[in-house]
């Protein structure tokens, strides 16, 4: 079973770098020709669906892009997205504990189509991607520690402080994918733009253990 968890992480590993070459490969071959560098971030709100939404709370999202325009119709990400949510009442209440989450990020290659030309004030997209994506959950219960406070005027003295004490943990690299549509509203004569979107993402688990979500995304990119 570990051997077979190390073989796997490999492949991902691989994977991740094989998106990596891609990206820049599709910048050294585009440089020649048409070609726009282009960044983006922005962050919004989460949601869990299927087996997971009864599992999970909604949640909260942050995003970080870049990549290169091809054309004006296609271009090419490299997506840093992380997202977060509390377990739902019942999973707690398995775990005999008030508090847990998960935290999921997750490294994409993502083309990208735009639907619309560039000169439109609304430029409808669609993208998917895959790549690596890394799972962590923790369950804890507030605690109190004692510790030694120092203090300019007081001095130095006993105190008791509260803290989570985390009782259960767990960590796991999974490759995964997803796939969406937003839009693009262009800002000014500069190639600044808002966007806004929805990505449907799924982090193969395995045993029928897959975790999805759907990230709501708000945003700019220059």
């Amino acid at each position: 079973m570990q051997r077979a968890a190390v073989f796997h992480r490999k492949i991902i590993v691989r994977l991740a770098a094989v998106a990596i070459f891609v990206f820049f490969a599709s910048y050294s071959a585009s440089a020649q020709s048409y070609h726009r560098s282009e960044i983006g971030v922005g962050a919004g709100f989460s949601s869990p669906v299927y087996s997971s939404g009864s599992a999970l709370n909604y949640g909260w999202n942050a995003n970080v892009r870049g990549g290169i325009a091809i054309n004006p119709e296609f271009s090419t990400d490299l997506d840093f997205t992380y997202y977060h949510s509390r377990f739902s009442d019942q999973v707690l209440s398995q775990f005999g504990e008030p508090d847990g989450g998960i935290g999921i990020w997750s490294l994409t290659l993502n083309p990208v189509i735009h639907l619309a030309p560039q000169a439109s004030h609304v430029r409808p997209y669609v993208t998917a991607g895959y790549g690596l994506y890394h799972f962590h959950f923790d369950v804890s219960h507030p605690a109190t520690v004692q510790t030694i406070y120092c203090n300019g005027f007081f001095g130095c003295f006993p105190a008791i402080v509260g803290t989570n004490a985390v009782v259960a943990s767990n960590s796991t690299y999974r490759s995964g994918f997803n796939a969406g549509l937003g839009f693009d509203i262009p800002m000014g004569e500069g190639k600044a733009a808002f966007f806004a979107e929805a990505r449907y993402n799924q982090m193969f688990m395995g045993h029928d253990r897959d975790i999805s979500y759907v990230p709501v995304t708000f945003g700019f990119r220059w």
